[in-house]
């Protein structure tokens, strides 16, 4: 296992955002989903992400979900926000708002739209990280974004005081070790992958933990495998990490991230309505997806 002393090692999940039908932020249900999660035993939460459905919501809905999150959790586990967007003083704006709310940090991907190079990359993480009065993660997800964070960009951006981690969920192994080696000067930087599939070789890799979707549905699976990496016991590690991958696997199907949001409404906890243009998940989807979580004994017949 690693020898890196990470500011925030652990298993957080990427919450997703409960809604009403008309699209409002659904209070009561981000309550059960947020005591829900850290009952199951996960070391946080990461809020406002893109299972949060972050570029959906408005700000002032963002910052409700904000204040509703960090109510609920009562000062249980550590929550990461997020902010994102293409207008720089926008995101900026995100992360001021956030100042004294608790979190401990902000999950900041790269602005979209236009093909930044490396060097505009590093710039713009530099300039956010000076303006923001939180510490920001940086969040690589080039599949969405279409903007990679090079590994080194991650390398040189480390060495910023307020510049605490990442969170790449790039699925490329060799891309996640790489940032992990280009970081070895910086023990307290922490390393999370994105990709609930590569928990456990992440952590033999060298990384802190992950930031994921999954979690939302099965926490107490990442939760086992986090423990059970730290202990050795790698056949149990090996044993959930399959389930995690089925789960995982299961639950590709509709638009990202609909499927994870219908999980929890078959599991009671919030219902499985999305921010637009996102379509729910349609009956016969929802069918097909009750009978993938049945079949690995997620929820019941």
């Amino acid at each position: 296992m690693s020898e890196r002393t990470a500011r925030y090692p652990g298993v957080y999940a990427a919450m997703a955002t409960p809604l009403t039908p008309d699209g409002k932020v659904d209070r009561d249900g981000v309550g059960r989903l947020v005591n829900a999660l850290l009952d199951a035993g996960i070391d946080g939460l990461s809020i406002l992400g893109s299972t949060g459905e972050c570029n959906g919501l408005t700000r002032a809905q963002r910052q409700e979900v904000l204040a509703t999150v960090m109510e609920a959790a009562g000062g249980r586990g550590t929550i990461f926000t997020g902010a994102a967007g293409t207008v720089v003083d926008d995101i900026v704006a995100d992360l001021k708002a956030a100042d004294g709310s608790g979190a401990v940090g902000a999950l900041v991907p790269p602005p979209f739209y236009f093909p930044l190079n490396t060097a505009a990359v590093i710039d713009y993480f530099q300039y956010v990280a000076e303006a923001s009065p939180i510490p920001i993660i940086l969040y690589n997800i080039p599949r969405l974004t279409k903007v990679p964070i090079a590994v080194e960009a991650v390398a040189r951006l480390a060495e910023h005081p307020n510049i605490i981690g990442i969170k790449d969920s790039s699925g490329d192994f060799g891309y996640f070790t790489a940032v992990v080696r280009a970081v070895a000067n910086h023990p307290d930087f922490t390393v999370l992958t994105g990709s609930d599939n590569l928990l456990a070789s992440a952590l033999f890799a060298g990384g802190d933990g992950i930031i994921g979707a999954t979690v939302n549905v099965v926490p107490e699976a990442e939760a086992g495998i986090f423990k059970a990496m730290r202990e050795g016991d790698f056949a149990t590690a090996q044993s959930l990490q399959g389930l995690v991958a089925a789960v995982t696997d299961a639950c590709r199907i509709g638009v990202f991230p609909a499927a994870f949001k219908a999980a929890l409404a078959l599991k009671g906890i919030c219902g499985p309505h999305m921010t637009r243009p996102i379509p729910a998940l349609t009956d016969e989807e929802t069918a097909e997806l009750r009978s993938r979580l049945v079949a690995l004994g997620v929820i019941e017949a």
